[in-house]
């Protein structure tokens, strides 16, 4: 389902399940108003028509986010900005299926023609992300957390 400030409540309940996660990339149990970034974020030179948000709920419960920019950083390629799945949750499937039925999202209604993400080097999902068909650019950013300083190693995909 697609986010929006109504559903700030389950996207809350969401983030209050990913305390490793954010320990490991922020060096915090929880980051101030993550719900709130998460459903306004946005990188430079983009607008809300390029933001998609997505809410995924088992049983009315809400078990996983997806953050998607459309037209970013190039118009044929779309940006994803946080793939969470609730830690009590991960190992089940239920992040590939996340992840699967955003890129038909993007192949259907974007068009795009690439996928890119950034991990985080202290986030141990490089294995993941290699298994959902991304590579490394050979980029590596800097990246700043709250108390945590690591790189981003940039991935991406060619649909």
């Amino acid at each position: 389902m697609v986010v929006t400030p109504d559903d700030l409540r389950a996207v809350d309940a969401v983030f209050d399940d990913l305390t490793a996660y954010s320990m490991r990339v922020d060096g915090v149990p929880r980051r101030a108003n993550a719900a709130a970034a998460f459903v306004t974020m946005l990188p430079p030179g983009c607008d809300l028509h390029n933001r998609h948000a997505f809410l995924a709920k088992c049983d009315d419960t809400a078990i996983g986010l997806l953050h998607l920019v459309n037209g970013y950083p190039t118009a044929e390629t779309a940006f994803i900005g946080l793939l969470a799945i609730r830690e009590s949750a991960q190992g089940s499937g239920l992040g590939r299926a996340l992840y699967q039925a955003a890129e038909q999202f993007a192949r259907k209604n974007l068009h795009v023609c690439t996928l890119r993400l950034a991990v985080v080097e202290t986030n141990p999902v490089m294995s993941f992300w290699t298994r959902m068909g991304f590579s490394p650019t050979g980029e590596i950013k800097p990246f700043r957390g709250e108390r945590v300083t690591s790189r981003a190693i940039l991935m991406r995909k060619q649909l």
